[in-house]
This record gives C-alpha cells, sequence and structure tokens, in this order.
C-alpha cells in the first residue's frame, strides 16, 4: 500500500472537478492538487463524457441566466473553449411562457439579446421548412435564440483537463472507495480500490451521481454526514445516429432545439463534426436500492455499460427505446422517416431537490467540501464553475451563492424542474443495479 500528500485532492474529473482543478491551479500555482477519476481522463462513465452539450444562457431562473451569460462569453473567446463551441441557435417550444420569462431577464440583466417570440406556424416556414411535419399540437409559442448554441462535450473537457494538468495538476486513474476520517472526524484523505491513500488538507468531492454512496460507504454508522434527499442519482436516456453523407446535408444547417410540449418531451443538436445526431428524452429515472451497511434506500447509478455508457439498441427495453423514437419522430416527423437510432445511452447526474448545485464545507465534517449536484444543467458552466468552488474554499462566496448552494437550505423554486425524476429504472424495463454493483459506476 502507497501513500502520498496533496494540499487537495479533488475526487471526480468531470464538470465540476476538471473546472476546480483549473481554476485552483491558476490561483494557487504552488500548490500540490490531485485529481482522481476511474479512468484516464476524461471518464466515459461520467455524464460529463458525451457527444455534445447544449450551451445556453435561456433560463427563467434570472440568478442562472446571469451566471450562463458569464460562461458563453468564455464558450465564445476563450481560446480553451472556443474551438468546441457551435452558435448554431436553439429553438424551445413551450405552453407555458418560458420564452417571454428569458427575455425579461436579459431585459433585466441588461444583457444585449436577439431572442424573439413567434406562432408555432412560423416555424414551419424558417429553417429551410425541416420543421414542415413536427408535432406541434398544444405548443403555444416558439422561443428561437441564434445567440445560444452546443459544444462538442468529451473534447471541451478533454482539453481542459490538459491545460490543467499542464499547470501542474496531478491527475489519477483509480477507483476511490473511501473518504478516510481521524480520530476526531475530520476528512484526512482517500483510499482507492488497490488500498493506495492520499492525504490531503482539503478533501473536495465532484462525485455527482455517486456523491450518496461514497459517503455512506465511508461513514455508514454517521448519519448527520449522510446526503440523505439533498442529492440522488438521476437517469436520463440519450440516443444518436450516424447519418451519411447526404442526411448531415439535409441536418447541418439546424439549430438545437428542446420540445416541452405533449409526449415528445426531448431535445436534439446538430449535428457534430462528424455526422453523429443526437437525441435526449428529458424524463429522468432514479435507480433506488438499499444501501447494507447504512440501511439507506439511496439512488445509484448501476454497474453495467449498457447502463451507463453508449450501447447497442438490444441493451436498452423497448420502452426507453420507443421514447427516444418520439423524441426524434416528434421533432422531425416524415424527416425522420427511415432513421434508425444506432446507440443508447443512460446519462447519470446528481439531482438536488431545486436544482441549485451544492457547492458547500460539509457542515459536520472538517475539510470535506462537496461541489456537485449539476441537475442535467451544470455543464454549459465549465469555464467558470471552479472559480466559485475555489471561492467557496477560501470562504469567499457572496452571500446569494452560499445561500443556493449550501447543505442545509430552504427548497423554494426550481431552476431546471422539467427533469425532476418521478420514476424508478426498474419500472421502464431496465431491471435494477444492486448497490454492490454501482461501485464502479460512480466514484
Amino acid at each position: 500500500m502507497s501513500t502520498s500528500k496533496a494540499d487537495y485532492v479533488i475526487i471526480g474529473a468531470g464538470v465540476f472537478g476538471a473546472s476546480t482543478a483549473y481554476h485552483l491551479s491558476q490561483q494557487e500555482p504552488s500548490a500540490s492538487i490531485v485529481l482522481i477519476d476511474r479512468t484516464p481522463f476524461p471518464c466515459p462513465i461520467g455524464a460529463s463524457h458525451d457527444i455534445n452539450k447544449i450551451v445556453r444562457a435561456d433560463y427563467s431562473d434570472k440568478f442562472y441566466c446571469g451566471l450562463a451569460i458569464k460562461a458563453q462569453q468564455s464558450w465564445r473567446n476563450d481560446p480553451i473553449y472556443k474551438p468546441y463551441y457551435h452558435q448554431t441557435g436553439m429553438v424551445i417550444l413551450d405552453d407555458t411562457g418560458l420564452g417571454r420569462r428569458i427575455i425579461e431577464n436579459f431585459k433585466q440583466l441588461g444583457e444585449h439579446h436577439e431572442a424573439e417570440i413567434f406562432d408555432p406556424e412560423e416555424l414551419k416556414r424558417r429553417f429551410g421548412g425541416i420543421y414542415q411535419d413536427t408535432d406541434l399540437r398544444a405548443v403555444e409559442e416558439v422561443y428561437w435564440n441564434p445567440l445560444s448554441g452546443w459544444a462538442e462535450a468529451t473534447s471541451a473537457l478533454k482539453r481542459l483537463i490538459e491545460v490543467a494538468v499542464e499547470s501542474g495538476v496531478k491527475y489519477v486513474a483509480a477507483l476511490v472507495t473511501r473518504l478516510m476520517f481521524d480520530e476526531s472526524r475530520v476528512c484526512v484523505g482517500v483510499r482507492t480500490a488497490d488500498g493506495t491513500e492520499i492525504h490531503a488538507s482539503k478533501v473536495i468531492l465532484c462525485t455527482g451521481a455517486g456523491t450518496a454512496k461514497l459517503i455512506a460507504d465511508s461513514a455508514p454508522r454517521q448519519p448527520d454526514l449522510w446526503v440523505k434527499d439533498r442529492i440522488i442519482a438521476a437517469g436520463v436516456c440519450t440516443a444518436a445516429i450516424k447519418l451519411a453523407k447526404e442526411q448531415i446535408r439535409k441536418f447541418k444547417d439546424v439549430p438545437v432545439l428542446v420540445h416541452q410540449v405533449g409526449n415528445v418531451l426531448g431535445e436534439t443538436m446538430p449535428p457534430t463534426p462528424d455526422g453523429e445526431l443526437k437525441f435526449c428524452r428529458d424524463v429522468s429515472f432514479t435507480n433506488s436500492v438499499k444501501h447494507p451497511a447504512s440501511g439507506q434506500t439511496i439512488s445509484v447509478p448501476p454497474i453495467t455499460s449498457g447502463k451507463t455508457q453508449w450501447t447497442a439498441p438490444e441493451n436498452i427495453s423497448s420502452e426507453l427505446r420507443e421514447e427516444l423514437y418520439t423524441v426524434m419522430g416528434g421533432i422531425y416527423g416524415k424527416g425522420a422517416e427511415g432513421m434508425n437510432l444506432d446507440t443508447f445511452r443512460l446519462c447519470w447526474d446528481g439531482f438536488t431537490p431545486d436544482q441549485n448545485w451544492l457547492i458547500t464545507p460539509h457542515p459536520h465534517c472538517r475539510n470535506l467540501h462537496i461541489a456537485t449536484g449539476g441537475s442535467f444543467h451544470g455543464w454549459k458552466f465549465l469555464p467558470i464553475l471552479g472559480k466559485y468552488v475555489v471561492q467557496m474554499l477560501k470562504g469567499q462566496l457572496d452571500d446569494e451563492m452560499a445561500r443556493r448552494w449550501a447543505w442545509d437550505r430552504e427548497y423554494d423554486g426550481a431552476a431546471h424542474g422539467n427533469v425532476r425524476p418521478e420514476r424508478e429504472l426498474r419500472d421502464i424495463g431496465m431491471g435494477a443495479g444492486g448497490v454492490e454493483g454501482c461501485l464502479k459506476a460512480k466514484i
């Protein structure tokens, strides 16, 4: 068994962990910083590893609207992120007045915008007629923002970690199985599956959907440390098709489109440079199991690759496959006829009751800090998340951020409530992954 020492150990190299490692390396260049995840980076199991992600400031929550505007500035201008960002515009189909609330936020924030609202029939006339057969039943208005877009997710994440490593961060590919505590219940480091111990002055959990399990494994008889309902593992199903050359030409100029009405409830983005067209069903689920050592029921990501990574259609239940075809058909109608989804994935993230993140010291354990809970809307903030984690570590978060991102807080409202999980994985034909089988699925 080997032992090493660091100033900071960051567990999880997704958007929270990678951004934190980078910003720490810039602000404390002499500090020893360890970033650890289960595989060489970027880890294919994590939610941050993906074909693409939406980058937008289109929030009904003014707080996140303002933060996303700052993140978008980095996507457009910072040489780390700019090569991976595509400003294709975004359409939202809605029946709640969301677009008008977004535009009002832009006005109140004093932000230049080019967003507009138009009626569903106008959608059919725009974008080269690609939405002639879109399911517009019950759609009350169309929101269009030409200044939104998407990013190449895995490539951008990989590049940021590379820059962090070039700045002195040590990346370790290992499975963290336990947090270590001293006799005073101070967190002093982590232990990996092979018995290696890394001691640290500060331990930062950026462990997403695996946060509840890691803390329960590490402190099974200390309920004041447990996550409980503060963050749960939630999953959504995504699918992709590799387009032929003529199909790439057909879809190359489409915008991001989010359909929030009726039974479509999903989204899609333009094809990637290599011709992958991805769809996501925005109806999530949990995987609730009994944690033997602590006696809790917690949601955890399953271990099997068919339930955490890209996999063949036959490894996904017919119910979920049908839902993804509903998304594809609901958005493109006859334009999607003859298109077969090639690959599917269950993407797991840490989801909080109000979709505010956790960026906070653990109030019952010194030296343990939490930075996670992306709630399916955190990825776009990759350029700036770490800045706020560093502020938290130094006790410098402003009052509004500290309140929103606290361990214990009042839940008032929802930043991304339309994907709140209300069903179980076992109820949609996928069985359940027991807690023992989730050890490798998330740190």
